[in-house]
């Protein structure tokens, strides 16, 4: 019932989700075939089977929603003892999409971040349930689920890594030899076929073309360490062979995006977004060594607007549209989505609205039962160093301060919030309830 009710009233005003350029290039995808690594091909192969269904891209809005919220609903019941308060926490997971404006945003598009949480939070959930059930299938399930996060996003790894090791150092049936071997070729089978799903297209297993993946990041960072230092040390491919100097490095220079910083400026020529042959990577090694000081300045920069440190807060927090296509794609409800486009971005500016603050609450839950006893604490641990680790890792890998980036690590953040807030409630009860009797 959570999860239905969340669902309807997360997708309503975004039906049948809101989709930029990167959710239609995927969803043309899914028609034509996959032919490139540089978008995960997985995001295609849900849209297909959408498809195949009859839903479009409705089917997949709501599953990935739906199944986020169950997977978090089932993992609070699992749990907390208490059906009251179970039930209290998992409207207080809910809560925290409205209250972190960029978190509902996210949720209404069609991006890959949001499957990615809800595999990762269906991972946990099933790993939760087959240690209720001591049931084998059920743990390589949740395992599965996880290697499906990680083809979505190559960095989900980080997300999930601590969870894939308490899935194997405390498997199903306790610490029997039988379930971690279960595990272990769970987790090599699922993280192998993640990783061949970026090589390899279904159904006929043609190989995908592999373009630098950090190229647009790379690009990114030398004409932010170009603006920082004074200097142009942008190639001639960047540059398309024109004389820019660095005053113009500077005012084209947007910290929150690298498309933003190659629009075209008044009064100055245009950057190309390109590798240049290899002359992009090559300059950016030799940057590294020779500029750090303004590499971490620039990289500091996107992590503010990304974070929402920012006097304008959390950078492109919603997509409220679906953008111009061949396919008729539109919006179900357009007065709704306006409706809920001037919600996120008149709050995503509120400093007690950002992304941030969910990591410095986590850091707090996760003192709070550091000291604890229990399997949870195990869990609640990893998931909040997934979160961080997810995190920083955008740090330096980020070619843009969106939002959408971050999502999945808000989220396992939330719910370790929310599973942490739960044990402490429910100890205190059990206290209470002793001294009374």
């Amino acid at each position: 019932m959570f999860a239905a009710l969340a669902t309807a009233i997360s997708c309503h005003a975004a039906w049948p989700g809101f989709m930029s350029y990167d959710s239609l290039y995927t969803y043309a995808a899914s028609g034509t075939g996959v032919d490139t690594a540089l978008w995960p091909p997985l995001h295609a192969y849900l849209f297909w089977f959408s498809r195949a269904a009859g839903a479009e891209t409705w089917g997949l809005f709501a599953a990935q929603t739906f199944l986020l919220f169950l997977a978090a609903g089932i993992t609070i019941h699992l749990t907390i003892a208490s059906r009251g308060l179970a039930a209290l926490l998992c409207l207080l997971f809910a809560a925290t999409f409205a209250a972190i404006p960029a978190q509902i945003g996210v949720l209404s598009a069609h991006w890959r971040d949001v499957p990615t949480a809800s595999f990762t939070l269906a991972g946990l959930a099933l790993y939760l349930l087959s240690a209720r059930k001591e049931s084998r299938v059920l743990l390589a399930a949740g395992i599965t689920s996880l290697g499906l996060a990680v083809a979505l996003r190559y960095n989900a790894i980080l997300l999930v890594a601590g969870l894939l090791l308490i899935m194997i150092w405390r498997p199903v049936l306790g610490n029997s030899t039988s379930g971690r071997v279960t595990a272990i070729m769970a987790t090599v089978i699922a993280l192998a076929l993640a990783w061949a799903s970026t090589h390899w297209r279904a159904p006929d297993f043609s190989p995908l073309a592999q373009p630098d993946s950090l190229g647009g990041t790379r690009e990114f960072d030398l004409i932010g360490i170009s603006a920082c230092a004074g200097r142009v040390y942008l190639p001639a491919a960047v540059t398309g062979g024109q004389n820019i100097s660095p005053r113009q490095v500077r005012t084209a220079y947007d910290p929150r995006h690298l498309q933003l910083s190659l629009a075209a400026k008044p009064g100055g020529p245009r950057m190309l977004e390109t590798g240049g042959e290899g002359d992009v990577a090559r300059t950016w090694w030799f940057l590294l060594r020779h500029e750090p000081r303004c590499y971490a300045a620039h990289r500091l920069q996107v992590f503010i607007h990304q974070m929402g440190f920012s006097r304008e807060g959390a950078f492109y927090p919603i997509h409220a549209a679906i953008d111009p296509n061949p396919y008729g794609l539109k919006l179900a409800r357009p007065a709704a989505a306006a409706r809920l486009m001037t919600y996120v971005t008149l709050r995503a500016a509120k400093p007690w609205r950002q992304p941030w603050l969910l990591y410095l609450a986590g850091a707090a839950a996760g003192l709070l039962i550091i000291g604890r006893r229990g399997p949870m604490r195990q869990v609640i641990a990893a998931l909040l160093v997934g979160s961080f680790a997810y995190a920083g890792v955008l740090y330096f890998v980020a070619p843009a301060a969106d939002a959408r980036y971050i999502f999945p690590s808000n989220t396992t953040a939330a719910l370790a919030i929310v599973l942490a807030l739960g044990l402490i409630a429910e100890e205190r009860l059990q206290r209470r309830k002793f001294r009374v009797v």
